[in-house]
């Protein structure tokens, strides 16, 4: 599983609420310039641009609403992903659907 990915699950291993929002910020800014471009990531990259607005003007509610569709754009890219990277992604995928 690329580091990356990893990181972000363990982030997200003690739950959303343990996740402090600077954190969350700079995790969604790193994933949103590591997928942008990527073909067939259009729709993660637009909620994580979302997400990040949301988070950056304090909106958490906001933030936490998205995160079930962020989710379900992650789980569609398992497939496609390096076979090395598809359960992690489906695994972020589900702590993001909560």
């Amino acid at each position: 599983m690329n580091e990356q990915l990893k990181q972000t699950i363990d982030a997200l291993s003690g739950g959303l609420q343990g996740v402090p929002a600077s954190a969350a910020v700079a995790n969604v800014t790193s994933w949103h310039q590591t997928l942008d471009g990527v073909p067939g990531a259009e729709t993660v990259v637009e909620h994580l641009a979302s997400l990040k607005a949301a988070l950056e003007s304090g909106d958490l509610a906001g933030a936490a609403a998205m995160l079930p569709d962020l989710g379900a754009a992650t789980e569609s890219l398992a497939p496609d992903a390096p076979e090395a990277d598809q359960a992690g992604l489906r695994q972020l995928a589900g702590a993001l659907q909560g």
